[in-house]
């Protein structure tokens, strides 16, 4: 079947065949493909640095967070306080090849990224000098034994023994 076309600017007659037009809506069916393809197939990364950061401290938190429908939605909240009591942590949010996989067998539907939280070992350390009549001050406070066998269990017999021979 063949269908004659004028063209407006030359008033010439050009020959569109069935083929051509086969030709045309496959390619422009690929390069639709690819439109909605490629903004899924790429991997990124954010890097976050709290405090001083602790790019190769130990990964204590490493998990999916969820988005949906091409991330436009989904909030992903965690607490590097709580997660990291040193304050120094390095946060990354990555998609990596598995996310992307998913996200891209569910055409954008579901798009998970990976966060990974690396914490310092050491929390922080500031110098304080009190005299010894505040320090007993303090350790003899109410609340301070319950404070102590929650903060350092390990020392809190001792803090108890060093005050009862007082």
């Amino acid at each position: 079947m063949t269908t004659m076309m004028r063209t407006m600017t030359t008033g010439t007659i050009r020959t569109i065949t069935a083929g051509t037009k086969a030709k045309v809506g496959r390619r422009l069916a690929g390069l639709a493909m690819l439109a909605v393809t490629l903004p899924l197939a790429g991997c990124f990364r954010h890097t976050i640095q709290v405090g001083e950061g602790a790019p190769r401290g130990e990964v204590v938190y490493d998990h999916w967070q969820n988005f949906w429908i091409g991330g436009l939605i989904g909030d992903s909240r965690e607490d590097v306080d709580q997660i990291c009591p040193s304050g120094d942590a390095t946060i990354r949010a990555r998609q990596s090849f598995l996310n992307a996989l998913v996200a891209g067998l569910t055409a954008g539907i579901y798009m998970p990224t990976t966060l990974e939280v690396r914490c310092r070992r050491t929390g922080r350390r500031g110098e304080l000098e009190l005299s010894a009549e505040a320090l007993r001050d303090y350790a003899q406070a109410p609340g301070f034994d319950a404070w102590v066998a929650a903060e350092s269990p390990a020392h809190a017999d001792g803090i108890r023994r060093a005050l009862a021979d007082r």
